[in-house]
């Protein structure tokens, strides 16, 4: 028996020296002492788990926004990185993702660690990537580069136009007046309250920016718009200006901070010493439950348009999570601009069968607007970013009559019908009174449940969620004031709460169990080819034809729940 006991703690300390020897050669290079970490920030950042070993292999260098928040909170835990220097260029992200960013990178600051950022800028308008940049304690522009902060501007598309050249009629029908995704369907130019909400919006980002950027700079938020309206384009008229900190090239940065012999940690170098799946130590477990993209009925999917949440895979998701007892909290972490009624409610209904076992701790990154703000609404607390553009709680529905469209290519069509109501998802007919009656009919029921589950998710009254509803569109900021939000904040924050919410202390450390679950090597690899379709595409490109395609990714007739046209400040 002593034999069998010796000869199992042998093996067993065999098997502790092998993972430790295997976990420090995973780890790759040797971080010295006092290194600086040159890490480049540009892009997109994903709202997505982070990829498998699979999906690193096929997506190379591209990064999800959590690998960024943990590499910076990993170095500034970590002796041996003495400061970091941000390589930044051109950013694809929103206003809400780059408060995230700039908070992480502020975070890093904290910690009394030397932060510099390079600005990379290659044409004017780089409003965000200042931004982002201005967190650091010196700024740098490079000789051939061009001041970046030329003030925000928002810009809209309306399709009013489109629909009489093509010989199409559209019916739309929205609740209520601020529901704007039918305006920019079938009107040529602004409302009244699509101008107000716009400006609302606008007004509050351009704060938010003067407000961080003169902190940060040290001036006032006066001074930084007054520079912002004069608007210096040649990188050293930036740094007279105050707003950066000289000019220089990335090498000559290197060897002040280094020597001439001195070289940056790559990135890739020092994320493979971290992370390296061996942990002896057992952590409580949170879910992160993510819906990204359009809401719609079914299984989620990827494509030309992006990602989409899909109802059953997220109710699925839930059951899971709120069924297995390792997970603590549920943190549900939604970028969307809502879509399908009905998928939201269903996808409603399963946060609070998994709130009756457990927290659902929402946190929104860029958007959660309408049907993405219906998902959220049943959390026990929301965390949003001051710049996440959020409520939009209203409902609209667009029914096209393609008959004169088909008539052109010499399409004729021929309905029979059984019933008065029969024709009201008929593509070849417009909407008679009466069947218009019943559509707004039904659309107000849907609000009504719309306001409902809000009232109740945050303990208001019906009348206060409709005053500040009607399809009006906040920013996180104005939501925490009206009662929309609980605080302000990103994932890490929304790490804390769910933390919180189950007594787990603040410095321990959690692990972070990801839903939906991955799919097989064959689904993983069609999608990630799909997914790739999208990505190749110009920004640009992606903006125009999200903001076009979105109200059609839907059956005709259906009443959304939806931000249909892509409000962006750039």
């Amino acid at each position: 028996m002593k034999r069998r006991v010796r000869v199992f703690l042998v093996l067993l300390l065999v098997v502790l020296v092998v993972a430790l020897l295997a976990r420090n050669w995973l780890a790759g290079p040797l971080v010295a002492e006092n290194s600086y970490l040159l890490l480049d920030i540009g892009g997109d950042y994903a709202e997505a788990a982070p990829a498998d070993f699979v999906g690193r292999i096929l997506a190379g260098r591209e990064h999800t926004l959590l690998d960024l928040l943990t590499t910076l909170k990993k170095a500034g835990k970590d002796d041996r990185i003495k400061g970091i220097v941000v390589r930044v260029t051109r950013l694809d992200v929103g206003w809400g993702k780059a408060q995230e960013i700039r908070n992480a990178l502020l975070s890093f600051k904290a910690t009394g660690k030397h932060l510099v950022a390079y600005l990379q800028q290659e044409v004017a308008s780089g409003n965000r990537e200042y931004y982002v940049s201005s967190a650091a304690d010196e700024v740098y522009l490079p000789p051939g580069g061009t001041a970046p902060l030329t003030g925000l501007m928002s810009q809209f598309y309306f399709l009013g136009g489109v629909w009489d050249k093509l010989d199409i009629h559209l019916d739309v029908e929205k609740i209520r007046e601020y529901k704007t995704a039918g305006d920019m369907l079938v009107n040529k130019s602004m409302t009244a309250a699509h101008r107000e909400m716009a400006n609302s919006l606008l007004d509050s980002i351009n704060g938010q920016l003067l407000r961080d950027v003169a902190n940060s700079r040290r001036l006032t938020p006066a001074a930084v718009q007054a520079v912002i309206d004069q608007c210096p384009i040649e990188p050293t008229a930036f740094a007279r200006a105050g707003l950066s900190d000289g000019v220089k090239f990335l090498d000559e940065i290197r060897e002040e901070l280094l020597g001439p012999d001195g070289k940056f940690l790559k990135v890739d170098d020092y994320e493979s010493t971290i992370d390296s799946g061996f942990n002896l130590t057992s952590r409580p477990e949170l879910a992160v439950i993510y819906a990204v993209g359009p809401i719609q009925t079914g299984e989620a999917a990827g494509g030309l348009s992006g990602q989409t949440v899909g109802s059953d895979t997220l109710v699925d998701a839930f059951r899971k999570a709120a069924a297995d007892d390792n997970i603590r909290a549920i943190v549900f972490r939604i970028d969307s601009p809502g879509g399908s009624a009905l998928a939201s409610d269903l996808i409603w209904r399963a946060t609070q069968q998994a709130r009756a076992k457990k927290p659902v701790i929402v946190s929104m990154s860029d958007v959660a607007g309408s049907g993405g703000y219906y998902i959220a609404a049943g959390g026990n607390e929301i965390v949003a970013q001051p710049a996440t553009l959020t409520g939009s709680i209203g409902v609209v529905l667009a029914k096209p009559n393609v008959s004169g469209f088909l008539g052109r290519l010499g399409v004729t069509t021929e309905t029979l019908v059984r019933g008065k109501y029969a024709r009201l998802d008929d593509i070849t007919s417009s909407l008679t009174p009466d069947e218009r009656a019943k559509v707004v009919g039904a659309m107000q029921h849907v609000y009504d449940l719309f306001v409902q589950r809000v009232a109740e998710g945050r303990k208001l009254s019906a009348d206060r969620v409709n005053e500040i509803g009607r399809g009006r569109v906040w920013t996180g900021e104005q939501a925490k004031k009206n009662g929309l939000v609980d605080e302000l904040g990103g994932f890490t924050r929304a790490i804390d709460v769910a933390k919180e919410a189950v007594g787990i202390p603040s410095e321990q450390e959690v692990q972070l169990v990801f839903y939906p679950k991955r799919k097989s090597l064959l689904e993983r690899l069609g999608g990630y080819v799909e997914a790739r379709s999208a990505v190749s595409l110009p920004a640009a490109w992606k903006h125009t034809a999200s903001a076009v395609l979105i109200p059609f990714n839907f059956p005709d007739g259906d009443v959304l729940a939806l931000m249909g046209e892509r409000i962006e400040i750039r």
